[in-house]
């Protein structure tokens, strides 16, 4: 039996080398199915457009941040001033550190100056839409009675606005932000009516000013900050106080308490009025409610260490209006405004969402959830439920129409999700309806910002099929198609992720295969994949030997040397150039054939022997 095992296994190790031969490839390098770089880049600053970051803004504001504005513009003492050539070393020290501060918390973005004999300080965070549109404006003065550090009024107000200028300045957002820091209030609003008065000038169009000016003391029976607005037509002022209490009561505590003017004895007493006396009538004082009881207003104990003082409510307000501002900066032309949740209730609990109506709308929810029951519901503005629906079971996998309400009432509409059965159920929401802030009778989503040529998202100046509007929005040079100059165009490099205002992007490598960006683009290749076709041949090694990096041509044999080109390549071949076949094309089916052949027959005679 030992001689028959013997001749087995030589037989067996001819016919392994034979075939080892005829497949050993001269490069084993395998290409990934989708082969894609990961080498690291700088991250621009994300650019805002048709996404709402009204919880981004809202999240990044910081308690401790605020108060410790508070504290650094206060704690030197009294910041008083009598005439413009008057004032203490205090206030032209918090006047020059307001606008350092500005510039470096922006790294240099907002733009600062001094404006007016009493030098109040403004900042313009530019937005990134290069055609006039209105402009946000959040301010308080930074100037104090004498003897008082003045914490409250109005640090809070200094401290309000350089959080936002903070939060803000990490976005780019369409239309511009302007943060004042007025100086002479306390001498009769002297710095804001200048600064008012040079805005008007300027032909400066502000759609919403927030004047902050002592938040710190809430009403002991009703912690809340009073949100005040002027008379007139609903989405002049009433609207913009309603935003912020749809953000409060959204993300926060619900503290925010909207007040007609009429019903405020203080109402022409702050720096808000200096801008409506130039007709700038959508302009809001934020001030706290508990008036009546801030004993410590213009007195000695107005400091910031005062245990009193409610940081967190205050610090809420400023959380409501950085995203109300962000909130309506998401605005983008033929969406309308939408949201969606996703959230898990436990039974015989609700999840409610806001939002603020301007007109004549339809709120439509659509939903999905998990396993249990649903109740939704609409609550109008005074809080009367006006549609509802019940839901026993519902498909998890498809999301349902569960809601088409109808409003007309200008307010903040509530929509509550309710679990009525004694399942935990997930639940996804979306629900949509439109806005029109300027109360022209045409919906925000088919107007776009006030003055802005709709056309333009129909145009494409320089054909490179991106519309003008589009590259606006983006950043790109709507009259050149290539935006950088860099040999490759902007809807390439759109395509492929890559920046169409750098230049230098060109000679990267995004994929690691040696060939540059423009390489790839000249040669028709995908700059994000090491084999664009996945025919398993490289690109540089199609290019290298005259093929097509983006036709899969790995079965084809252009040199007629039957060979195809990815055994040329598998075989380091030319693919251009027939060769007399490798000695082991010849061997293995000849070594194969007679392998076989001898094992089978010396099979047959041990068989016989036996």
């Amino acid at each position: 039996m030992k001689k028959p095992v013997f001749i087995t296994l030589i037989f067996l190790s001819l016919l392994i080398s034979s075939m080892g031969i005829s497949v050993a490839p001269a490069q084993t390098y395998l290409i990934p199915e989708d082969s894609v770089s990961l080498v690291p880049a700088d991250e621009p600053l994300e650019r805002v457009y048709g996404e709402d970051y009204s919880w981004n803004i809202w999240h990044s504001i910081s308690q401790s941040s605020f108060r410790n504005y508070v504290k650094l513009v206060t704690e030197n003492g009294s910041r008083w001033i009598q005439a413009p050539e008057l004032y203490s070393s205090q206030n032209g020290e918090a006047r020059e550190w307001i606008a350092e501060e500005l510039s470096r918390i922006s790294e240099g973005r907002i733009e600062v100056e001094i404006i007016g004999e009493y030098q109040s300080v403004v900042g313009r965070l530019p937005g990134y839409l290069p055609v006039d549109g209105p402009a946000f404006l959040v301010g308080g003065h930074f100037d104090s009675v004498p003897g008082v550090a003045g914490a409250n009024d109005d640090g809070t107000g200094v401290a309000a606005m350089l959080e936002i200028a903070r939060v803000m300045s990490k976005y780019e957002w369409p239309l511009d932000i302007y943060f004042g820091a007025w100086n002479a209030e306390e001498i009769g609003l002297r710095g804001s009516r200048e600064v008012a008065k040079e805005f008007r000038t300027r032909g400066v169009d502000i759609l919403v000013h927030y004047n902050v000016d002592m938040l710190l003391v809430p009403d002991p029976e009703d912690r809340t900050v009073l949100m005040i607005y002027p008379l007139g037509q609903y989405q002049t002022g009433h609207y913009w106080a309603d935003l912020t209490v749809q953000m409060s009561n959204m993300y926060g505590n619900g503290i925010i308490k909207p007040l007609m003017s009429i019903d405020f004895s203080a109402w022409e007493q702050s720096d808000h009025w200096s801008f409506i006396q130039e007709t700038y009538h959508s302009s809001l004082f934020a001030h706290e409610s508990g008036g009546a009881y801030d004993i410590w207003y213009h007195k000695s104990s107005d400091v910031w260490t005062n245990e009193a003082y409610d940081y967190a409510i205050g610090a809420e307000a400023v959380k409501a209006i950085g995203a109300a501002i962000a909130f309506t900066q998401a605005r983008a032309y033929q969406i309308p405004i939408h949201d969606e949740r996703s959230f898990t209730l436990i039974p015989s609990h609700e999840r409610s969402f806001y939002m603020t109506i301007t007109g004549e709308t339809s709120i439509n929810v659509t939903s999905r959830w998990f396993g249990g029951g649903a109740t939704y519901s609409i609550y109008n503005p005074e809080g009367y439920l006006i549609d509802e629906i019940a839901f026993d079971d519902a498909s998890p996998w498809e999301s349902s129409i569960v809601l088409e309400t109808p409003v007309s009432e200008y307010g903040v509409y509530q929509l509550s999700v309710f679990n009525h059965r004694g399942t935990t159920t997930g639940y996804e929401v979306s629900y949509v309806y439109d806005s029109d802030i300027d109360g022209n009778n045409v919906p925000d989503s088919e107007e776009f910002w006030f003055g802005f040529d709709i056309e333009l998202f129909s145009t494409d100046q320089d054909s490179d099929n991106l519309t003008d509007a589009y590259e606006m929005i983006i950043g790109t040079d709507w009259k050149s198609p290539d935006s950088d100059s860099d040999a490759l165009p902007d809807n390439w490099e759109l395509n492929y992720g890559l920046d169409p205002l750098n230049s230098s992007d060109a000679l990267d490598d995004e994929d690691g295969d040696t060939l540059t960006n423009l390489e790839e683009f000249i040669y028709g290749s995908n700059p994000l994949l090491i084999d664009s076709d996945k025919d398993q041949i490289p690109d540089k090694w199609e290019i290298d030997n005259g093929l097509n990096p983006s036709v899969n041509d790995a079965s084809e044999d252009p040199d007629n040397d039957h060979i195809t080109n990815l055994e040329e390549y598998r075989a380091g071949t030319d693919p251009n150039v027939a060769e007399i076949k490798p000695l082991n094309y010849i061997l293995a089916p000849a070594l194969l054939t007679g392998g076989i052949f001898m094992l089978v027959t010396a099979s047959f005679v041990m068989y016989r022997r036996r």
